[in-house]
């Protein structure tokens, strides 16, 4: 018996899950759950098990790390900014072992799939979710094919030692992200058995690694004022609101939700551009012609879960959320600031999203006793790589887009 049923954003139709991505068009589902938040004595997102879409725990280990940095705050002239750290730091207790918190998001995705008797998983990444996904489903030898371009081949690396038999990783040779994504959608129509591992759809990755609130909660003892995180796809600041508004809606917090805030790239942010015309669609001149080199390519979708009901957009409205472009410049900058004071290598994206907590502060979107939570989303790569031997894994298959669907199902037949 499901600890949880379905609800459909658009119809508020319930429903039971049979690893369940869509009811309808242009809508996400949320999981209804039916315990109250009371946090067990397991390590990770498995701390809270009775809100996360699965029937039980597994043994693998990943989650946030909430700590008050006072330094760095003061530095940037702040009295209350906390960090969520995601990412291999072994004295500060980091569980996230590759290194970005997509790694919160692989746990209950494969105990899903597991307990609805998927036969595998396709995923399609741009490097972290990829790598994050690798590593969880070659420790639990749980078949996954895995389609990533070539320029983002060199991020799919595990420790050496690692047995890979389960784990499949295939290569768009001059490909994109979105071409990855194209392939693995395509690849999921033929393989009877084998779920697509869904992005912002999946109720596992959105409350996997919304659960980062979670552990900042009960750190801080409270809902921060404001939430900053760079974003992508999306799926990170959605599952992070529902679950602050779970919180609110179950009467164990009398607070509000945190305010939202976001940053992208400013050579390609189309959820900043339709944000800032407080528009729920996108238009054309959101995204731009052709490819575009940008700071961190992380950040990179050309599908964010925006329009959709229950997306990024409704999060921003709800929240009264801000966004902001953030130059290369900028980012280098408070990414230096941040490495210095925290003693620690992070990813792209957390540097992106400090530049746009100090460019809130000098625009005066927030106050400098301000409540602030800030997501450091990768961090330790670096250092994890110089203490241990890793390797990247070597493709099953690479080939151009047109000829990779038939050549995957070719290989396995």
């Amino acid at each position: 018996m499901l600890n949880y049923t379905l609800k459909c954003l658009k119809t508020n139709d319930e429903f039971e899950d049979d690893y369940t991505l869509h009811y309808t068009d242009n809508a996400l589902i949320q999981a209804e759950y039916k315990k109250e938040f009371e946090p067990l004595n397991e390590k990770g997102v498995w701390r809270y098990f009775d809100w996360l879409p699965t029937e039980e725990t597994s043994s693998q280990v990943a989650g946030t790390v909430t700590y008050h940095a006072k330094e760095l705050g003061e530095h940037i002239g702040f009295s209350n900014l906390w960090i969520a750290f995601h990412g291999y730091w072994p004295e500060k207790g980091g569980l996230c072992p590759t290194g970005s918190f997509k790694d919160m998001e692989a746990v209950p995705t494969i105990q899903r799939m597991r307990d609805h008797s998927c036969k595998g998983m396709i995923c399609a990444s741009a490097g972290n979710t990829a790598r994050a996904f690798t590593h969880f489903c070659a420790e639990d030898n749980f078949p996954l094919i895995v389609v990533v371009a070539d320029i983002h081949a060199h991020r799919i690396w595990v420790q050496k030692g690692m047995e890979m038999n389960s784990v499949k990783v295939v290569v768009v040779k001059d490909g994109t992200y979105q071409d990855a994504k194209d392939v693995a959608k395509e690849l999921s129509k033929s393989l009877e058995g084998w779920q697509l591992e869904g992005g912002a759809h999946n109720i596992a990755r959105r409350d996997g690694i919304g659960s980062l609130i979670l552990d900042s909660y009960e750190e801080i003892g409270r809902l921060p004022d404001h939430y900053f995180q760079a974003v992508g796809g999306g799926p990170g600041p959605i599952g992070v609101y529902e679950m602050m508004q779970r919180l609110i809606d179950s009467g164990h917090y009398e607070g509000e939700v945190a305010r939202i805030h976001l940053s992208q790239n400013p050579e390609h942010c189309p959820i900043h551009n339709a944000w800032q015309r407080k528009s729920r669609n996108f238009n054309s001149e959101d995204f731009p012609e052709g490819n575009v080199e940008v700071y961190s390519d992380y950040l990179l979708s050309e599908t964010p879960a925006y329009s959709v009901i229950g997306g990024v957009y409704d999060i921003l409205e709800a929240t009264d959320g801000e966004t902001y472009a953030v130059e290369e410049d900028d980012a280098i900058k408070a990414g230096e600031i941040l490495e210095e004071i925290e003693e620690i290598d992070v990813l792209t994206p957390a540097k992106v999203a400090l530049a746009s907590l100090i460019q809130a502060k000098e625009e005066g979107k927030v106050d400098e006793d301000d409540c602030i939570l800030l997501n450091i989303s990768g961090g330790g790569v670096e250092r994890l790589k110089g203490e241990k031997e890793t390797a990247v894994v070597e493709p099953w298959i690479a080939d151009v887009k047109e000829n990779l669907v038939q050549r995957i199902l070719d290989s396995l037949n």
